[in-house]
């Protein structure tokens, strides 16, 4: 049987297919969070994923995430690189709920 290698990128694509999902299913959140302007949540998004991979990078460091490169600048690129390419297409593939769809048009209508 294969095992599974969580190397600092992998578990980066598991937090950002994460994040979407609560972002996307979690009802009073996917409202606010659809309510908002999309800079706004482009910003608020991309700033959980450099929080994420701060995490993932300092986890890296100390040990707690097994990995042979060097921990450095290129390991934290590459490992925001992993979560912004799980997170930005799931979002934009998948279905928004009704109350999402009412909340935009809200907010359209209004300004």
């Amino acid at each position: 049987m294969e095992t599974i290698i969580f190397t600092p990128e992998v578990l980066a694509g598991i937090v950002g297919l994460f994040l979407m999902l609560v972002f996307a299913y979690f009802p009073k959140l996917r409202i606010w969070y659809g309510r908002l302007a999309s800079e706004v949540k482009s910003y608020i998004m991309l700033s959980l994923l450099l929080v994420t991979a701060a995490v993932i990078t300092a986890l890296a460091h100390y040990g707690v995430v097994a990995t042979t490169e060097p921990i450095n600048w290129i390991l934290f690129a590459k490992v925001l690189f992993a979560a912004l390419i799980v997170n930005q297409p799931a979002y934009n593939i998948l279905p928004k709920a009704a109350d999402v769809k009412a909340v935009k048009l809200i907010r359209d209508a209004a300004g």
